[in-house]
């Protein structure tokens, strides 16, 4: 048996490893999970920015309007615009500065956890930049 909803039924939200940092207003996401994939609208406002991080899951985003500046590793980034696909595989440090006002879908495997209320251990996500 399949289930059925209207993407408007999951809210709009900031994200909840970033509550209480200055960027969880310019960053805001709705939500969909199975128990095994997590799909996220991401709508994110021009100098908004998520810290370099990892985590156990792939995730695969595709820019729908404005740029991006996806980093991976540490030394490696690139400029994505409407129609650039990021790939990103499994404990690969990485983070996002948002160069213009963006929309984005994000699909992750497995679900991320910390992206839900009471979740998050930020000792087990970010790296140290630099």
């Amino acid at each position: 048996m399949g289930y059925y909803h209207h993407w408007d039924e999951f809210p709009l939200r900031e994200i909840g490893y970033l509550k209480g940092s200055p960027e969880s207003s310019k960053l805001l996401v709705r939500i969909m999970s199975s128990s095994r994939i997590m799909v996220t609208q991401i709508n994110a406002k021009k100098g908004a920015s998520v810290p370099l991080h990892h985590h156990e899951a792939e995730q695969i985003i595709i820019v729908l309007k404005g740029r991006l500046r996806a980093r991976t590793g540490k030394d490696s980034s690139e400029l994505l615009g409407p129609g650039g696909l990021w790939v990103v595989p499994a404990e690969m440090p990485h983070g996002i500065d948002y160069i213009e006002d963006t929309d984005a879908i994000e699909m992750v495997s497995p679900i991320r956890l910390d992206n839900f209320e009471g979740y998050t251990i930020s000792h087990t996500f970010f790296d140290k930049e630099g």
